[in-house]
């Protein structure tokens, strides 16, 4: 089977599927539209589910961490604005260094097919 092939069923699917589009927008295009707006709908409840309910349960960790993130600064007023005098210094851009191989280096061949004597040991 070749990699770029479809599968028989899903051509027929496919088939169908725009068949029945053109015949809709050319017979019944009301009926059509209605469908759309269905679509529409069920993908704006989901997305309002998703982030006015789902979200915001998610969420609380990250407003526990903010909340404590406010009570340290007002607890530590010195050190958020020593922080913020160190982060308004200009950035320099570090050069990455380059990677220099070691051309001193020599590979040394040994007696590879000598086995050694463990009597020896």
């Amino acid at each position: 089977m070749r990699r770029g092939s479809i599968h028989p069923l899903v051509g027929i699917a496919l088939f169908f599927g725009a068949f029945g589009l053109v015949y809709t927008i050319f017979k019944q295009p009301i009926v059509l539209f209605r469908n759309v707006m269905f679509i529409v709908l069920v993908i704006a409840a989901i997305y309002v589910f998703y982030h006015f309910i789902y979200k915001r349960r998610i969420n609380k960790d990250h407003t526990a961490y903010l909340k404590a993130v406010r009570q340290s600064k007002k607890l530590h007023p010195q050190a958020v604005r020593k922080q913020k005098a160190k982060s308004a210094a200009p950035k320099m851009k570090r050069l990455p260094k380059k990677r220099t191989t070691t051309t001193h280096l020599t590979v040394i061949e040994g007696k590879k097919g000598k086995k050694k004597n463990r009597a020896s040991f």
